[in-house]
């Protein structure tokens, strides 16, 4: 950094609050992705498969920050950052989980999504999230891959657990009856455009690095 130390602690009480500091700004840009996602021309299955198609995109495009999400979470982190940066994280992921929820109530609106009695609204999103993040962190660039692991494409898996899991929840329209491949075409060439055209740019730098 071009500053320093001094200055960086004018801003930041210790190296615990810089990371969640860090971790703030990376939410916040996922943050502005879902909202493109939640405002989809589309159905509510489509909005929520948006979702996941843009947190992979930031997974790749920022693989430090996905990462660091974590790490912001620890009790050891927790306990040094300001009571500032750590409530503004939680309006962070609030706001987040408020669009996802949205989503779900508009599906159970419409009639595109009924939920067994055991299972809530939250319940769902999670599951959504905790699906997404694993498969994302487990096919992440810098991890060694076992030999299951070694044939699986991110962006193929991502679409293809996420439609087993919305058909499992009966989320209409089922794999089976919607060109998904359509829609993950509309997300590249419309919703995330600049995204993806970020991302070719930067696999084409490191392949010639």
């Amino acid at each position: 950094m071009p500053y320093s130390k001094g200055t960086v602690y004018n801003h930041f009480t210790c190296k615990e609050d810089l990371l969640t500091g860090l971790c703030n700004r990376c939410v916040r840009r996922l943050g502005a992705l879902f909202e493109r996602a939640f405002q989809y021309d589309g159905s509510s299955r489509e909005k929520m498969l948006a979702v996941g198609y843009g947190y992979m995109l930031h997974s790749q495009l920022n693989p430090t920050e996905f990462m660091l999400v974590l790490s912001a979470k620890t009790p050891s982190v927790r306990e040094k950052s300001t009571e500032k940066r750590q409530e503004e994280h939680l309006i962070l992921e609030n706001k987040l989980l408020g669009g996802m929820l949205e989503v779900i109530s508009s599906g159970l609106a419409n009639g595109d999504l009924s939920l067994q009695p055991h299972l809530c609204p939250a319940q769902v999103a999670f599951s959504l999230w905790s699906m997404s993040f694993g498969t994302i962190a487990l096919l992440h660039e810098t991890l060694d891959r076992c030999n299951v692991r070694a044939e699986m494409q991110l962006e193929r898996e991502l679409v293809n657990h996420s439609n087993i899991l919305l058909d499992g929840l009966n989320w209409k329209p089922f794999t089976q009856d919607h060109p998904w491949h359509e829609s993950i075409q509309r997300f590249k060439t419309e919703l995330f455009a600049d995204e993806v055209k970020q991302l070719q740019q930067k696999q084409l730098m490191c392949s010639y690095e």
